[in-house]
């Protein structure tokens, strides 16, 4: 079997969303990763806040209200992207590492994000694991490390975050 990389995902809910509702937090977090993990950033990572104000939706709601059409699911839609449009919405981050990319999403509503990183380099996947917890000061995480391998299968851990303790646990596999 030949190692082909390392692959980790985090589902995490967070104490206090405010290092997963702004594009700062989420832009230092993917450098300081790259940095502990020892990966080369190909280009900055690229960070941006989910756009609600500026969706198709809003744009065809707009158009049906300047046409005069009037129907209670109209008002709704309306009133429900007024709402949106002051609501916290999503941060979306990538970092490209010549060894591979991490990504994250976040939905502070849920105080809620989701992680992914691959590297065809070896990493420590517990240095990620341990920046990823303090710097979101995480409440709860289901973290997923996986070793890819040509010619043989995967090596699959999965461990569980809650209480401030780290458990391993046997992963969900479905065969469908």
């Amino acid at each position: 079997m030949e190692f082909v990389g390392r692959h980790i995902m985090m589902d995490a809910t967070v104490k206090d969303i405010g290092r997963i509702n702004a594009i700062q937090p989420i832009y230092d977090y993917m450098e300081e990763l790259a940095r502990q993990l020892d990966m080369t950033l190909v280009y900055p990572p690229i960070v941006a806040r989910f756009p609600f104000a500026q969706s198709e939706l809003e744009q065809f709601v707009k158009k049906l209200s300047e046409e005069n059409v009037k129907s209670r699911t109209l008002e709704f839609m309306e009133e429900t992207l007024k709402r949106r449009a002051t609501e916290d919405s999503g941060v979306s981050g990538v970092s490209i590492w010549l060894e591979s990319h991490c990504t994250i999403h976040t939905w502070p509503e849920e105080k809620f994000f989701s992680l992914d990183a691959y590297s065809c380099k070896d990493f420590d996947p517990m240095v990620a694991f341990e920046l990823t917890i303090k710097w979101f000061n995480v409440e709860y995480a289901s973290f997923v490390d996986v070793e890819r391998y040509i010619g043989g299968p995967c090596i699959i851990k999965a461990y569980e975050y809650k209480n401030g303790e780290l458990k391993p646990c046997e992963p969900s596999i479905s065969t469908k």
